[in-house]
């Protein structure tokens, strides 16, 4: 009978169960995913971010538009919320009128509508019709209300008769922000990393305000935006205008002659919403750096930072009390501070749910996951190695990631067990679902009847078998990497790291990367060089070469290395020898891993047995020869292990060259930390960069090792 009509194996009741299992999981998590993606209603319950708060001018109700198509109020009294549905698509700006009583909400459908507080009810109060609207301003009294939208045109209508009064474009680069002055008469606009004012009366442009050379000659100071405006604010004696941009810079300009008057800079993300205090003399501002900046006016310093935001800052206010601002944003939180000392005193959330990109990332995986898991269920009925290998990968390593990081982010939610229970509980449910099917994989009669071809021969079953086995263990080892990692990352979200300032900064601190791997490079070839020597000469029967190398040894063993780079660096200019910084800490880190290294090879060469000597003699070999091409070689592959050791070790203490002043990835993460007051940050991103280049070498080394050693294996 040949091996193609040979009848295939029965599966076991367990491997029936897991294909059922498999199928049924890919079936829903094709169903999810595409009803996610094309808009269905089932879906992971994430929070609705927030584009804009308005507070009432008696400061009794605080109004917020939502993503999710709706204004949600509060009263400041008691904090009960009110829901304001009308709007077809997320409503991207509010603002109350001068009574109080009377909301004005502006959306993606194009529609502004006004709304009386107290009943909840609204009518239409004009249609922009230039589509999304992004923006919308009203003067002081409440008389005119300045919209921009996507078609890039600027438009101020007269509120009372619902008249449009003005109308400024279109201009492709003017969509982002508009800003209406206290007495109506101006209105202003970005266009680009520029600003066009208008004098609404006339239509005529008033001002524009560009960036400049502070020194055409000199070129070294840029006053203006480098990048897309994204924020307007008008002082309340219409004297000034506060631009913020993409660039995470704020621009105050005089109107009078539309010089730059400051500029604020410690934003490290988009500026996303400006406003000015009633008396003028300060400015808050939210960005995409998650933080909320008060600035002080005049001099455009800021005075205070607001840290605890998870998402990019939409939006800001002064009050409901002297002694407080409001500040909400993409996280889907509306945060009450107390400015004293920037400690937040309130959260409400129009919706609980979990973070926006981890309902993003549920969908993909269920669509990705969903796609695997049909070729799986097809490669475990056709009794196929690779699909119960693909199938054990894709449910442990694929939940791990993507149910593990939310469930850990939902305990660090300010909220109740019982509601992060309510958040939490789809992913919980997901993870007990992958749980058993994860038991069924790992069991016994499953794992064996997938370990090796079930018709081929004992030696062709031992060979495949011992593959899948190392194969699996592999994947058990990665996830015990990510489910560390996980955690890891975790634990770092809790201690309010200034992500955007690391991302600002990143580059520049890693412009000193290659200078670490230049040193420890060189370093290291020397010290190679070093131990041997010291090697031979320890092992030498000549007194003067084995003294040297003992002095040798035990000097520099017996010294700390910062103190040898502190010689090489400062003791030589004593002995009219000056060398650079670099060549000093390169020959500093050399001397010194030599010296340790020299036992290493001492050992390396110990090692090698006596009657390796005697049959290289016996075959006419000099003792040059013997060292050459039998020692040696043997030697470098005992020495392997424990060189690469030490290398790691030199690849991190290459950072003590950094007290001389050597522009590497320490000295750089240290000259911005202690600059900013941020040095966790900065060495956190050296220290990535150190582990990484260390897991790189750790491969390169098992590498190294298994080709010297192939001759064993033989």
């Amino acid at each position: 009978m040949n091996r193609a009509d040979k009848p295939s194996p029965a599966h076991p009741r367990l491997a029936r169960y897991l294909i059922y299992l498999v199928i049924i999981t890919a079936v829903l998590s094709l169903v999810y995913g595409v009803q996610y993606y094309a808009g269905g209603p089932i879906r992971l319950s994430v929070v609705s971010g927030i584009h804009d708060l308005a507070l009432s001018p008696d400061g009794s109700w605080i109004a917020a538009a939502v993503d999710d198509g709706t204004v949600r109020v509060w009263s400041t009294g008691d904090w009960t919320m009110r829901t304001l549905a009308a709007h077809s698509g997320p409503v991207t700006r509010v603002a109350f009128l001068p009574d109080g009583l009377t909301l004005i909400s502006a959306g993606h459908d194009g529609t502004i509508r006004r709304w009386d507080v107290a009943s909840g009810q609204s009518d239409l109060l004009l249609d922009a019709g230039s589509g999304p609207l992004n923006d919308l301003s009203l003067s002081a009294d409440g008389s005119l209300l300045a919209t921009i939208g996507d078609q890039g045109i600027v438009k101020v209508w007269e509120l009372g008769s619902a008249r449009q009064v003005g109308s400024f474009g279109p201009n492709p680069q003017t969509r982002t922000a508009v800003a209406l002055s206290p007495d109506g008469t101006l209105v202003a606009a970005g266009e680009g990393s520029n600003i066009q004012v208008w004098d609404v009366r006339s239509g005529e442009a008033f001002r524009r305000l560009e960036g400049h050379w502070q020194d055409e000659e000199k070129r070294d100071t840029w006053l203006g935006h480098q990048k897309e405006v994204t924020a307007l604010a008008f002082d309340p004696d219409g004297q000034l205008l506060v631009s913020g941009a993409a660039d995470a810079t704020c621009i105050f300009w005089s109107l009078e002659d539309g010089s730059v008057q400051w500029t604020a800079e410690g934003h490290y993300g988009r500026v996303a919403r400006l406003i000015f205090s009633q008396d003028g003399k300060a400015v808050l501002s939210g960005s995409a750096d998650t933080k909320v900046r008060s600035w002080r006016v005049p001099g455009g310093k800021f005075t205070a930072v607001y840290e605890g935001h998870l998402s990019t800052v939409t939006s800001v206010r002064f009050g409901p009390q002297p002694d407080q601002i409001v500040s909400a944003g993409e996280d889907g939180t509306l945060r009450v501070w107390e400015t004293a000392n920037q400690k937040v005193l309130r959260i409400e959330w129009p919706r609980y749910g979990l973070q926006r990109v981890w309902g993003s990332l549920l969908g993909g995986w269920m669509l990705a996951s969903g796609l695997l898991g049909l070729l799986c269920a097809w490669g475990l009925w056709r009794i196929r190695i690779w699909s119960h290998l693909l199938t054990l990968a894709l449910y442990l390593l694929g939940p791990l990631v993507v149910l593990g990081l939310p469930l850990l982010e939902v305990l660090s939610y300010p909220l109740t067990a019982a509601l992060k229970v309510q958040i939490a509980w789809p992913l919980a449910v997901l993870w007990v679902w992958y749980l058993v099917l994860l038991i069924l994989l790992t069991r016994e009669p499953v794992a064996l009847f997938y370990e090796a071809p079930q018709q081929a021969s004992l030696a062709e079953t031992l060979m495949v078998s011992r593959r899948t086995t190392r194969t699996r263990f592999g994947i058990y080892s990665l996830a015990v990497w990510i489910g560390l990692l996980v955690v890891l990352y975790s634990v770092l979200r809790r201690f309010n790291l200034d992500v955007a300032f690391m991302g600002h900064y990143f580059s520049f601190i890693m412009k000193g990367s290659w200078i670490t791997f230049r040193v420890s490079a060189l370093s290291i070839s020397l010290a190679v060089v070093l131990a041997l020597l010291g090697a031979l000469g320890r092992l030498s029967r000549n007194p003067i070469a084995n003294g040297i190398s003992s002095f040798y040894v035990s000097l520099i063993r017996g010294t700390p290395l910062l103190v040898q780079i502190y010689i090489w660096y400062l003791g030589l200019p004593r002995l009219n020898v000056v060398l650079p910084a670099e060549p000093a800490g390169i020959l500093a880190l050399g001397v010194n891993y030599g010296a340790y290294m020299t036992e290493i090879f001492r050992a390396g060469i110990q090692a090698i047995g006596k009657g390796q000597y005697e049959a290289a003699e016996a075959l006419g070999m000099t003792r040059r020869q013997t060292f050459q091409r039998i020692v040696l070689p043997q030697a470098f592959r005992i020495v392997i292990p424990p060189i690469g050791n030490e290398f790691i070790a030199m690849m991190k203490d290459s950072a003590l060259v950094s007290v001389m002043a050597v522009w590497e990835l320490s000295y750089r993460a240290q000259k911005i930390g202690r600059q900013y007051f941020r040095a966790l940050e900065t060495f956190l991103i050296a220290a990535a960069f150190y582990w990484i280049l260390t897991v790189i070498f750790q491969f390169l080394q098992g590498k190294l090792e298994a080709h010297m050693a192939r001759s064993e294996r033989r």
